[in-house]
């Protein structure tokens, strides 16, 4: 197999991975590709990709649920910390 035989085989794996895995950027195009027995650097991965048209798809960001939190607590102690005996005014903060 003479090297162009050899990068249209490439080229069709490639092909064949992106519609496998849309999501794959070259990085990951070529870790698949030394899976499958291509040893081939980045640099011309991304090339290929390229000459090919290949472009990976943005996973969309998933939102975080922000809510309001369960409970809330009145300031009962007003920055008044200073008390007559110990233990009487114990506070924490949970944040």
């Amino acid at each position: 197999m003479d090297a162009y035989e050899q990068e249209h085989a490439m080229k069709e794996h490639m092909v064949a991975i992106h519609l496998a895995h849309p999501y794959f950027g070259y990085p990951r195009m070529q870790a698949a590709l030394r899976e499958a027995g291509y040893l081939v650097n980045h640099k011309k991965v991304w090339r290929l990709m390229k000459e090919l048209s290949i472009q990976s798809v943005i996973r969309k960001k998933r939102s975080r649920a922000r809510s309001a939190p369960s409970v809330v607590y009145p300031n009962r102690l007003k920055r008044k910390f200073h008390a007559t005996a110990p233990q009487q005014k114990l506070v924490t903060d949970i944040t």
